[in-house]
C-alpha cells in the first residue's frame, strides 16, 4: 500500500469513528489552528520568504491574517451553522417536522496552490473541519519550504489521523487522485483543473475548482486616474503578479493610455522605490520555469515601463506594455506575473464586447465615476467576482462567496460558504405515526376526483380548525378539497355544482 493510500485509509478510518462530527471537536481543532498561527508565525514567514521572497509583514497581511479572521468567524458561528435549519412547510406537511440537517461529506482532498501557499490551502481546510469532515491536505510541491513546514507543523496542532498532510509532486498527486474521496477541493490553473475533474468523474466525486484566467480591468476616462492606476498597480504587482485575481490587462481609450502609463509608473516607484530589485516588499517569480514562461510573453509587445530581469534571481521588474494587440502572445493565456498589457478600445461598448468574447474571468475590475458605466459592466458581463474602483479586496470579505464561473472555476468558499460547500444539506421530514385528536376518516373519492390527487392527500389533513359547520361542509372548509385545489391548476368542477363536497 502506497503512502498516499495509507493516508487516505487512516483518514477514512478516523472519520468512521465519528469523532469529527462533534461540534466541540471541530471547535477544538479550529482553536488549535489559531494557536499554530500565533506560535509559529516566524517559522511560517521564514519558509514563505525562501519560496516567494515575501517579507514577514507581507506573509502576515496576505496569508495568515485572513486565516485568523476566517478561524474566528467559524469558531463563533459554528454552532449556528451546524444546527438543523427549519424550512417553510406546505399544506401536506403542516403537522410534520421539516428541516435541513447539515452533515459532513466524509473525506475531502484539498490540493493547495503555491502562490499563496497558506491562504489557499488552509482556508478550505477550515471549512472542511468546520463541516465535520476528515481531510487529506496536499500542499503544492512548488513551494518546497512551505510544504515542509506544513508537513511538520500541522500534525502537532490538529488531529493527524483525521487531517494528514501528503507532500510530493505530480506522481504523489496522481496517486491521491486514484483514491476515492467524498469531495475534492483544488486551487490552481484550468489545465490541471480539467485533469482533476476527469479523475473525480470516475467515482462521481463532487469538486470545487478555484481556477483563474485573464481578469480584465476597464478604466473609464471619466474617473480619477491617479487613484485608479495606483490601485491597479497595487493589485497587479502584489506577490510579483502571481495572484489569481490580479488585474491581467487594462482596457482603456487611446486618449488616456499615456496618462495611465505615467500614473502606473508613479505608483510603482512609490510602492517599490526606484529599484524594485532591492525593495524588501517586492517578490520573485516562483522558479525559473515560470520566469522563462513570463519572459516569452514579451515577444511582439512594446515595453513602456520596467522590463528589467535577472533569471538567476527569478527577478522581473514591474512592467507595463503599451498598444498591445489582442493576438499578442501576452494575451493568449493568464499572465500570472508582473506584466501589465494595455489594450485600446473605443469605449465601454467595445470593452464589454471584448470581455465577453473571452472566457469568463475569475474577477472583473471597472474604474469609473459614472454609476451607469458600472451598472452596465455588471449587467452585461459575467465573472466570478466584480469590483468597481478597487482590486483584490473582495477576497478579504468573508460574507461574500469567492469562486469562479465557467472556465474560471466552480463552487465557492469563505465563511459560511466554505461550510455549506463542504457539507451535505440533507432534507429531513419527520411525521408522527399517529396524530392525536385528529379525525382519521378517509375522504370519499369525490373530494379529489377532479385532480386525481386523492392518494396523495393524507386523512390527517382534515383535522380540527378546518372550519367544519353543521351539515355538509363547503369546499372552502374541507382540508382534502383545499389541498387538491392548492395542488391543481383546476379551479372548478362539475362534481361540486353547489360548492359542497359530497359527504
Amino acid at each position: 500500500m502506497s503512502r498516499e493510500q495509507q493516508a487516505v485509509a487512516r483518514a477514512r478510518k478516523a472519520f468512521e469513528t465519528g469523532r469529527s462530527k462533534s461540534v466541540e471537536h471541530r471547535i477544538r481543532q479550529l482553536k488549535n489552528l489559531q494557536r499554530l498561527f500565533t506560535e509559529k508565525q516566524s517559522v511560517i514567514s521564514a519558509a514563505v520568504k525562501k519560496d516567494l521572497n515575501k517579507s514577514e509583514v507581507g506573509t502576515q497581511l496576505y496569508e495568515t491574517l485572513g486565516l485568523e479572521g476566517e478561524l474566528n468567524t467559524a469558531i463563533n458561528h459554528l454552532k449556528e451553522w451546524a444546527a438543523p435549519r427549519p424550512v417553510e412547510k406546505n399544506l401536506m406537511t403542516i403537522s410534520d417536522t421539516v428541516y435541513i440537517k447539515p452533515e459532513p461529506l466524509g473525506v475531502v482532498l484539498i490540493i493547495g496552490a503555491w502562490n499563496y501557499p497558506w491562504a489557499v490551502t488552509i482556508q478550505p481546510l477550515i471549512g472542511a473541519i468546520a463541516a465535520g469532515n476528515a481531510a487529506v491536505i496536499k500542499p503544492s510541491e512548488v513551494c518546497v519550504h512551505t510544504a515542509k513546514v506544513m508537513e511538520d507543523l500541522l500534525p502537532l496542532y490538529i488531529d493527524k489521523e483525521l487531517y494528514p498532510v501528503v507532500t510530493g509532486g505530480v506522481p504523489e498527486t496522481q496517486e491521491l487522485l486514484r483514491q476515492r474521496f467524498d469531495h475534492i477541493f483544488y486551487t490552481g490553473n484550468s489545465v490541471v483543473g480539467k485533469l482533476i475533474m476527469e479523475a473525480a468523474a470516475k467515482n462521481l466525486t463532487p469538486v470545487t475548482l478555484e481556477l483563474g484566467g485573464k481578469s480584465p480591468c476597464y478604466i473609464d476616462k471619466n474617473c480619477d486616474l491617479t487613484i485608479a492606476c495606483r490601485r491597479v498597480a497595487w493589485g497587479k504587482y502584489t506577490n510579483c503578479g502571481q495572484t489569481c485575481i490580479a488585474p491581467d490587462y487594462i482596457l482603456c481609450e487611446p486618449s488616456i493610455q499615456d496618462r495611465v502609463i505615467e500614473e502606473v509608473k508613479k505608483a510603482i516607484k512609490e510602492f517599490y522605490t526606484d529599484n524594485p530589485k532591492t525593495c524588501p516588499d517586492y517578490g520573485r517569480i516562483i522558479n525559473q520555469r515560470h520566469f522563462k514562461r513570463i519572459m516569452n510573453m514579451l515577444e511582439g509587445s512594446t515595453v513602456a515601463a520596467g522590463g528589467d530581469n535577472e533569471e538567476s534571481d527569478c527577478y522581473i521588474a514591474p512592467t507595463v506594455l503599451r498598444d498591445v494587440k489582442p493576438e499578442a502572445k501576452v494575451m493568449q493565456e493568464e499572465i500570472f506575473g508582473p506584466l501589465l498589457p494595455i489594450l485600446s478600445v473605443s469605449g465601454l461598448d467595445e470593452a464589454i464586447k471584448f470581455i465577453n468574447k473571452g472566457e469568463k474571468p475569475l474577477a472583473l475590475y471597472c474604474f469609473s465615476s459614472d454609476n451607469k458605466v458600472i451598472n452596465r459592466m455588471t449587467d452585461e458581463t459575467s465573472s466570478g467576482g466584480f469590483l468597481a474602483n478597487d482590486c483584490l479586496v473582495h477576497f478579504s470579505v468573508g460574507s461574500l462567496p469567492f469562486g469562479g464561473v465557467g472556465n474560471s472555476g466552480m463552487g465557492c468558499y469563505h465563511g459560511k460558504y466554505s461550510f455549506d460547500q463542504l457539507s451535505h444539506l440533507r432534507s429531513c421530514l419527520i411525521k408522527k405515526l399517529k396524530m392525536e385528536g385528529v379525525n382519521s376518516m378517509r375522504y370519499p373519492p369525490s373530494h379529489t376526483q377532479e385532480t386525481g390527487l386523492g392518494p396523495l392527500l393524507h386523512p390527517e389533513q382534515r383535522g380540527p380548525g378546518l372550519g367544519w359547520t353543521d351539515g355538509a361542509p363547503g369546499r372552502d372548509s374541507c382540508g382534502g378539497c383545499c389541498g387538491a385545489a392548492a395542488l391543481s391548476p383546476l379551479k372548478t368542477s362539475h362534481s361540486f355544482p353547489d360548492n359542497k363536497c359530497a359527504f
